[in-house]
């Protein structure tokens, strides 16, 4: 079983390693580098090689400020656990690379995050609706939504109409 720092130097001399876009630290893991969006799927290769599981892949909006996603993909092992963590830059208008052929679970994290930001995954199997309507032409967890327009799926945006003018009656 190979140690986080061994997984990340084969996957830096793969070429898969990208520079930070921005400086924030990433606190959690043992091991975190920035990966070029086109080489995700490579580093996720090199991670299940060495015998890591997917863990998540979380979205965050850095689109006001930077015009981009951040994915943010962590892997762990049973035996002697160590996370890893890979940083993507994604920009908006780019697709990126879906992982799910590599790691199953994937699958559903692509989904949310295509569902909830609009960020699009290039060959994944089923990028279909998991939680909204189909069809929802909102993206929730954008930082720019404040809220959804009117919907025939939520009648709590329809005020109740008195059935007459008169107070309740008072116990």
């Amino acid at each position: 079983m190979s140690a986080p720092a061994d997984v990340l130097r084969t996957v830096e001399a793969l070429g898969a390693a990208a520079p930070a876009p921005l400086e924030h630290p990433f606190l959690g893991a043992a091991e975190a580098r920035w990966i070029a969006p086109a080489r995700i799927a490579d580093a996720c290769r090199v991670v299940r090689e060495a015998g890591y599981f997917f863990e998540s892949m979380t979205c965050v909006d850095r689109l006001k400020d930077h015009g981009a996603f951040e994915l943010i993909y962590t892997f762990n092992r049973w035996e002697a656990p160590s996370r890893v963590a890979f940083r993507v830059w994604a920009p908006q208008d780019q697709p990126v690379p879906t992982v799910s052929g590599i790691f199953g679970a994937a699958s559903w994290n692509e989904r949310e995050a295509w569902e909830f930001y609009g960020l699009t995954f290039e060959g994944h199997p089923n990028l279909t609706w998991l939680l909204l309507p189909e069809g929802t032409e909102f993206r929730p967890l954008l930082k720019s939504f404040t809220a959804p327009p009117a919907s025939t799926y939520d009648d709590s945006m329809k005020a109740p109409v008195p059935e007459d003018d008169h107070q309740p009656p008072h116990h």
